[in-house]
């Protein structure tokens, strides 16, 4: 807008002469009058009453002449006065409308300022929550409000008042229905809605609300928050004062609002991220197998928890090793191979042995390793998970070794059939001798000891077959120490042979136990064999076993004279597959087997003592008369 050109006439330098000469010209015509009044008074010739009226004549003309160039010089002066006046007034029009553009100017200079600063902090702040409270900071701030509050569309349907400050701020937390509120008619419409006197619409807004805000609420500007064209929200502004929000402020709290939908988006895509990262981390740290992340260098870069498993050592401290200095000299060029050929886009399976290192103890597992090469990954890496498949491994050879000895036990059970045949013939025609009178002492003695070696050679077999032969369990009264005595005498040959004494303290008046007589048999079995096979190691020794009634149970001890059972084995005895025998000496089945069938009775088993000298292994069972 240019400003208008004042244009005004002032008098030239001619106009000022002309004006002066005519003054001086009629001060003089009035001396000369004066002077020839005067002499006309005197003696008032004729000549002289000519003069008179001709002076007279000139002063007149001279006289209607300056009154014409005064004239002109007044209408100058009004001019120049109006001009004056119009010039002082266009000057206050253009002070007044530099102020208001000052004014808007250093309002605008405002909001561009809040914005920023709004985007400095929601660039800074990836808090959602937070987000939302920054943004009503800086719309009250911008359109000079006494409060504000959004509400957020929740799962329920219902619209959740998330953020709440200055007059407003007891409104958070409340619950909104779309339908009858302020906030539900902005969402649904995306049109703004202002009022001046909330007093004035109270039937339009939802009646909670309301009534909590309405005796220090006046004015109300309400504003729908969209994303990607959907509507999500409400911004609420409130004022004590009644006050009508202009057509600016809508736009500028509009502006704001989509600076906040891209920045919600911001911030709940780096919350997804960081859930995302979490739940990763979670799942690297639980997972149940090894899992490494290894550098082309060669050298771990992560590493989970399980790893302690494989390597005895801290995840932290194998960041920055080697991972062939984890597995035997033998597997580390397997190992080196296998990470080329997956850092060169391959996925690679492979079997190691790891060297663990236990408190000293030195141990190995087999882990079958998986590796495949992180897309993307900078640096390039390769993501190595390891299954510890030592216990399956060993597994499967102790399954593969019950199993032989199953058939055995079949091969055995038939030759032991086979075998009771010739001692039922011996036995009968011993006992046909015996008949014979004609015997003498001596030759009856041998035959006493062929007949009672036949009938005892005929009973360990069929206690073999019986031990040997399949069934159901049974549940039914048992003597525990006529099993005592039946597995003693399937083991006694091995006992002899191996310098073992064995010595029984029985309870005569024993109560009977409620189960299966063949599966206790065979927990007797398993302790005396591993009895045995602890004091075989040291060149013989006794074998106690002993029974007796201790408040309604039936306890067996069975003791060893052996070295005893160490402190770093004791708390696994019980675990299948766990031996410290020598291959082909043990399955590690033994005293598993052992504590499932006790448990199973509703007994116990327990190492009582262990000690240089030897070991009880001690068995609880209820005792019952009747089933």
């Amino acid at each position: 807008m240019g400003n208008p050109k004042l244009v005004t006439r002032r008098p030239g330098p001619v106009g000022l002469t002309v004006t002066r000469v005519i003054a001086a010209t009629q001060l003089a015509c009035i001396v000369v009058g004066v002077a020839l009044l005067r002499q006309l008074w005197s003696d008032a010739p004729h000549t002289t009453l000519t003069q008179l009226l001709f002076l007279a004549g000139f002063v007149a003309i001279i006289t209607v002449i300056g009154w014409v160039f005064m004239l002109r010089e007044h209408r100058w002066a009004l001019a120049l006065a109006s001009s004056m006046h119009e010039e002082r007034r266009l000057t206050a029009s253009l002070e007044q409308k530099v102020e208001t553009k000052t004014t808007e100017l250093e309002d605008a200079q405002r909001v561009l300022q809040r914005m920023w600063w709004l985007g400095q902090q929601v660039t800074l702040e990836l808090n959602p929550q937070r987000v939302l409270e920054r943004f009503v900071e800086a719309v009250s701030d911008i359109v000079q409000a006494d409060g504000g509050c959004v509400g957020m569309i929740g799962e329920d349907g219902k619209i959740q008042i998330v953020v709440g400050t200055g007059m407003v701020e007891s409104l958070k937390g409340m619950s909104v229905p779309i339908t009858g509120s302020a906030m539900g008619r902005v969402i649904r419409t995306g049109m703004a809605w202002t009022v001046t006197d909330i007093h004035e619409h109270a039937g339009e807004m939802s009646p909670e609300p309301y009534s909590r805000v309405k005796e220090s609420v006046t004015s109300l500007a309400v504003i729908a928050i969209s994303r990607r064209g959907d509507r999500i929200g409400a911004v609420a502004l409130v004022t004590a004062k009644r006050r009508e929000f202009t057509t600016a402020d809508l736009e500028r709290i509009e502006a704001m609002s989509d600076l906040l939908s891209v920045s919600l988006e911001n911030a709940e895509l780096v919350e997804t991220l960081r859930q995302t990262e979490w739940r990763f981390r979670t799942l690297f740290r639980a997972a149940p197998d090894a899992v490494f992340t290894v550098l082309q260098s060669g050298r771990i870069r992560e590493a989970n928890d399980a790893v302690r498993d494989v390597t005895g050592a801290d995840p932290m401290q194998l960041v920055g090793r080697e991972v062939v200095d984890l597995v035997i000299a033998s597997d580390r060029e397997l190992l080196r191979s296998a990470l080329n050929v997956t850092f060169a886009g391959t996925p690679s399976r492979v079997e190691l042995t790891f060297e663990r290192n236990d408190r000293g103890v030195a141990t190995r597992r087999l882990v079958a390793v998986a590796m495949s090469r992180l897309p993307e990954a900078d640096p390039p890496s390769v993501l190595l998970v390891g299954r510890d498949v030592t216990n399956e491994r060993e597994m499967r050879l102790r399954l593969m070794e019950t199993d032989r000895l199953a058939a055995i036990g079949e091969l055995v059970a038939g030759v032991a059939h086979e075998v009771n045949n010739p001692l039922s013939s011996i036995s009968a025609f011993a006992q046909l001798m015996l008949r014979d009178g004609g015997l003498t002492a001596t030759q009856r003695e041998s035959v006493e000891i062929i007949k009672s070696e036949t009938v005892r050679a005929s009973q360990v077999v069929k206690d073999l077959l019986a031990f040997a032969r399949r069934r159901e369990p049974l549940h039914e009264l048992v003597d525990l120490n006529g099993v005592i005595t039946r597995t003693l005498r399937l083991r006694g040959y091995q006992m002899s042979t191996n310098q073992i004494s064995v010595e029984t303290d029985l309870a005569p008046d024993l109560p009977n136990v409620a189960g299966d007589a063949r599966q206790l048999q065979q927990v007797c079995l398993n302790l005396v064999i591993n009895a045995v096979q602890a004091m075989t190691a040291t060149g013989g020794g006794t074998l106690r076993l002993s029974t007796r009634y201790d408040k309604g149970s039936v306890v067996m001890d069975v003791r060893d004279s052996g070295p005893g059972i160490p402190d770093a084995t004791k708390a696994r005895i019980f675990e299948p597959f766990f031996t410290t025998k020598d291959e082909g000496e043990g399955t590690g089945l033994g005293l598993s087997v052992s504590y499932g069938i006790v448990t199973a009775h509703g007994g116990t088993i327990e190492a009582a003592e262990t000690s240089p000298s030897g070991t009880t292994i001690r068995v609880t069972l209820p005792s019952r008369e009747v089933l």
